[in-house]
């Protein structure tokens, strides 16, 4: 969430909108499609007015987030990075280049490392049976989003890290004044305060209460062996706990509807149990989580850098566009078709490339796999209670989510 920016090309027929009835919400225009195949790396005009590089092309994005000449920290220095991050003294891990990136990174990639991921798929899973268990009790018709979508990542997000899940309203309520259009900076710089204020007491608690998660690991290395520092620890706690249900809530919500909005590739789905992980591949690389798909992951050029036959100069800012990426004819058969049972879908790059790929992506996939496996086999004849064109998507300025998910068995 952290890296993303709203841009847009200098042809007006580029700014288009998810929300238009042109394609549905959870996708990518198709004239945005035509717009982002004219060239894999070209100039452009962000909405705020500045030069900038925009990359599409699959080769050419991954290029970038591979490559440290690409930075972090000179697109911070450049004042091209969006992030909430800017208003405090130091930066967030996105933020950061190597060796600092590296030192923070370490600290919590054993919490994420594949092995711990899936011991805790069990846990995930009883999480999924008794949220689908209620909202089935209760019976139709229900709102996914409400039921599933949104409490599932919170849940497990807030156990890794040893955050109170009957506190999810305080920092969720946060998080929308800060991402919402409108909000004044005087308003979104309150509610970071308040979230960091929030972690930072969470942290003197696990000084007193050690519980074993991931915050009291974080709170051993500050104290114990001196590898961050207080603000270091509290931006990057906040960080994980935002980013670890936002967009994965966001993604396991659209990704819902594409299956629901598609009951051909829903009947798959349902059909074999074994589909679901290739069909969970295909949402991440089908389902657009920003406001439109004018965003991008940014960097910034240190030196001269020849991309893709272009010669970009130094200090420029570069934008990645991986959800263009993730529509690429050169890497993806007709891009444009959902397909779940598209093979190379996992090449997607919903979770970024390189060294600041998703800490936590194996995470997010294990709760998708689980949310769709378990929905679609206790709840078969479960279909969308309305159009998917009359879905109401929440307005934030980075991320936007399904408002609700009306559903009907």
């Amino acid at each position: 969430m952290a890296e993303m920016l709203e841009m847009t090309s200098p042809d007006p027929a580029g700014k288009g909108n998810s929300e238009t009835g042109v394609t549905p919400g959870y996708t990518v225009p198709a004239q945005v499609n035509a717009m982002w195949r004219e060239a894999p790396v070209r100039r452009i005009t962000t909405r705020d007015g500045r030069d900038a590089w925009l990359v599409t092309g699959m080769a050419q994005v991954r290029a970038v987030l591979a490559d440290p000449r690409f930075g972090r920290v000179e697109a911070r220095r450049l004042g091209a990075v969006m992030s909430p991050a800017v208003i405090f003294t130091k930066p967030g891990i996105l933020d950061m280049d190597p060796p600092e990136h590296t030192r923070l990174r370490r600290l919590v990639a054993g919490a994420f490392s594949a092995r711990r991921i899936r011991s805790l798929r069990p846990r995930i899973q009883q999480m999924a049976d008794e949220l689908i268990e209620t909202m089935k009790a209760v019976g139709p018709p229900a709102d996914l989003a409400e039921g599933l979508s949104y409490p599932l990542p919170i849940a497990v997000i807030c156990e890794i890290l040893g955050v109170p899940y009957a506190d999810r309203e305080l920092f969720r309520a946060w998080a929308d004044r800060v991402s919402a259009p409108g909000t004044q900076p005087e308003e979104a710089m309150s509610a970071l305060r308040s979230l960091f204020d929030y972690m930072g007491g969470l942290v003197e608690d696990k000084r007193v209460h050690p519980d074993g998660s991931l915050l009291h690991g974080l709170v051993t290395a500050r104290d114990e062996q001196g590898r961050l520092d207080d603000e270091e620890l509290v931006t990057l706690a906040c960080g994980l706990l935002l980013a670890g249900y936002e967009t994965t809530a966001t993604m396991l919500g659209k990704g819902l509807l594409a299956l629901l909005d598609n009951p051909d590739q829903l009947a798959t789905v349902r059909a074999d149990p074994g589909a679901v992980p290739a069909a969970v591949s295909e949402v991440l690389r089908y389902v657009t989580p920003g406001v439109d798909p004018h965003t991008g992951l940014i960097r910034a050029t240190t030196t001269d850098v020849e991309l893709g036959g272009t010669t970009i100069p130094a200090h420029s800012v570069v934008i990645a566009c991986n959800s263009a990426a993730n529509f690429d004819p050169a890497t993806f058969q007709d891009p444009d078709r959902f397909d779940v049972t598209r093979e190379g879908a996992a090449e997607h790059l919903a979770f970024g490339h390189g060294m600041h790929r998703c800490v936590g992506a194996q995470l997010a996939q294990i709760e998708l796999e689980v949310a769709f496996g378990t929905l679609f086999t206790v709840i078969p004849g479960l279909r969308l209670a309305v159009s998917s064109d009359e879905i109401v998507y929440t307005k934030g300025t980075l991320i936007r989510g399904l408002r609700s998910l009306p559903v009907i068995w």
